[in-house]
């Protein structure tokens, strides 16, 4: 607090007398990195709760309630590198706390003063002032962090706390949550997907899965459908228990809450549009090395690195944070008050970076710091909400994307696809899935459209007749006979993605069949080179080849070629060369498969859809049987 704001004694006696029994204290941490990220990361300024405990004396990004940034040069207030770096705090808040609702900072630069929001559609600002020439102003805004309620500061007050854990109460049931997620997001911009695993809390069984998102307003929820599809008998997918859209203290929790009365101005353009491939070698929670093109140095590409813009979805879906994905694997899934704003306003697309700039608002002084909480929610939130914005987002005529936080009860849990105990169980799940998706399809009419390697599970001993391979994630699905969502971008996952689709065509059933296809492949070629016979998250070597890069590299244009050309039988024949030792006796499988989604037709291989789901559907689900029934009888003979 001295260094940033230059006072001397003065700041520090603010601190530790009129900031003292807040029960939240202030810290620095220029020469000590924080715990809990893969990057050595320190912060200028944060505020914690006063108990945190440290572990070796050390602060963890999991306690961090605001962040702050502080530059000597004033002329940095508002720079792309100034928002680089807060950013990147930031996201690290939001990975190390995956239910946080949006995350309030400030950055100092010299004596000027900008207060920040960073939520789940971008982030916005406050004008600037001079700390040394309204220093009543700088401890109204210091002293009203450390007095707002949790809440306030943007912390998940749905989930609720007691000597054995986090819970949630739904349809009257509790349910304790797992202590830490099995999937998680680190990126800013996003639907901030975070799953746990629950139980009631009279048994010890993990039979639920708790999802918290926020996905946008404009699609149906994931609950109807799944609901819809529990009535309907549908067999093969996650099981429906409970869903509701959050509301906190009374009010709902949605970035058009958050932002209720903003006015927005016109944006600045900063870099060109690019397309981005986010992955990382080393962890799933470190984002990627990104490229962008012809600035891949540049301030705006690191924006997309520290998880601003990284998805894996192009519908706004974000790679999980768990999922321990190797570089191809994780891939993107595409105010003022009128006289004193200034600066400009931030525009970014999921998957690319269109433009960044800065809105100012002006907020009202008070004489008194009686009332300084109040007022610093009166002024300090609700001014922002009133007037500039700095928000990441992906529509030319809107200027966020409103999304909604939302919870989601379904069971069984179960375990991820590249889990598998054998190759035999791999493609009984495969088959399931594919089941699956028939009976969503025929039975529940409704569209799945994102089938990707986590979006299938593996069921924990399944009941006899029981599928042994689960559909999850209906975020993205769609009801046949209803109308577009109005919401943005194609949707499925890049590498996933069938021909057509990136070509920009309508979705149907056999994109689907043809994404199941491409995630057999995606698994034979990248996984199965670890010694043991059980994969294990972070325990998977990563495939030595690179042939699949065309897949989630360049644009659709660009993928949906080289994906046609890899199904050309010569250029087949040189992707399931590459599969892993063990699934070598998939091989035939593997053709067999692309004879039935890619026929030829007139001298090419057909992309389109038969009229007939059958032709499809039940030829993949033959030449999977088939394929289990050759496995099991050499496993026969070996033994």
């Amino acid at each position: 607090m001295q260094k940033a704001v230059g006072a001397g004694g003065q700041s520090l006696h603010f601190k530790d007398t009129i900031l003292s029994g807040l029960g939240r204290r202030y810290y620095t941490s220029t020469n000590k990195v924080l715990r809990g990220s893969e990057a050595d990361r320190k912060l200028d300024i944060f505020l914690t709760p006063a108990d945190a405990v440290l572990l070796h004396g050390e602060h963890d990004w999991s306690n961090v309630l605001v962040i702050g940034e502080h530059k000597q040069n004033p002329d940095e207030d508002g720079s792309t590198k100034t928002l680089v770096q807060l950013a990147g705090y930031a996201r690290e808040v939001f990975g190390s706390q995956p239910e946080r609702r949006f995350v309030p900072g400030f950055t100092i630069c010299g004596s000027m003063m900008r207060l920040w929001v960073f939520d789940r559609s971008g982030l916005y600002n406050s004008e600037k002032f001079d700390v040394h020439k309204e220093p009543e102003r700088f401890i109204r805004v210091i002293a009203g962090y450390a007095l707002m309620t949790d809440a306030e500061l943007g912390l998940n007050t749905f989930v609720k706390h007691d000597g054995n854990g986090k819970y949630i109460v739904a349809r009257d049931v509790k349910i304790s949550l797992e202590d830490k997620p099995i999937a998680s997001t680190k990126a800013i911009v996003c639907r901030g997907t975070t799953c746990y695993r629950g139980r009631r809390s009279d048994s010890t069984e993990w039979e639920y899965v708790v999802k918290f998102a926020w996905p946008s307003d404009k699609r149906q929820r994931e609950g109807e459908l799944l609901k819809l599809a529990k009535e309907r008998g549908i067999t093969g997918i996650a099981t429906w228990f409970n869903h509701e859209q959050i509301v906190i203290d009374g009010d709902p929790d949605t970035i058009s809450h958050f932002r209720r009365d903003m006015k927005f101005g016109r944006p600045r353009k900063l870099s060109s549009k690019a397309s981005w491939v986010d992955g990382s070698p080393e962890s799933s929670r470190a984002y990627s090395k990104s490229s962008l093109r012809g600035r891949s140095g540049s301030s705006a590409n690191r924006l997309i690195g520290l998880g601003i813009d990284a998805s894996t979805s192009l519908s706004g879906q974000k790679r999980k944070r768990n999922e321990r994905l190797d570089p191809g694997s994780r891939l993107k899934r595409s105010k003022s008050d009128g006289s004193h704003a200034s600066g400009t306003n931030v525009r970014v697309k999921e998957g690319e970076l269109d433009a960044i700039g800065a809105h100012s608002i002006q907020e009202t002084v008070v004489d008194s710091l009686a009332h300084c909480r109040n007022e610093w929610q009166r002024n300090n939130v609700d001014c922002i909400q009133e007037a500039g914005a700095d928000s990441f987002t992906d529509y030319e005529s809107e200027m966020y994307d409103n999304r909604v936080n939302y919870c989601l009860v379904t069971s069984p849990a179960g375990r991820p696809l590249r889990e598998y105990h054998a190759v035999g169980e791999l493609l009984e799940v495969l088959r399931d899935a594919i089941r699956g998706h028939r009976s969503l399809l025929e039975d529940g009419k409704i569209l799945h459209r994102d089938i990707s390697e986590n979006n299938i599970i593996i069921t924990e001993l399944p009941a006899e007749g029981d599928p042994k391979g689960r559909l999850i994630d209906l975020e993205l699905a769609k009801e046949l006979d209803s109308l577009p969502s109005g919401a943005r971008h194609r949707t499925g996952t890049m590498q996933f993605m069938a021909i057509e689709v990136l070509e920009g065509n309508g979705h149907t059933y056999r994109h689907d069949l043809e994404s199941f296809f491409y995630v057999f492949l995606w698994m034979c070629v990248r996984y199965g080179y670890e010694d043991t016979g059980k994969q294990k998250p972070g325990k998977v070597m990563r495939a030595k080849t690179n042939i699949l890069r065309g897949w989630y590299t360049g644009i659709y244009a660009d993928i949906a070629r080289n994906k046609v050309g890899d199904m050309d039988k010569n250029r087949f024949e040189k992707i399931i060369v590459e599969f892993a030792p063990k699934f070598e006796n998939l091989k035939p499988l593997a053709r067999e498969l692309r004879y039935v989604l890619f026929p030829i037709r007139d001298g090419a291989i057909f992309t389109g859809t038969f009229h007939d789901h059958s032709i499809m559907y039940d030829g993949m689900i033959k030449a999977f049987n088939t394929a289990i029934d050759r496995l099991g009888k050499e496993e026969q003979v070996n033994t």
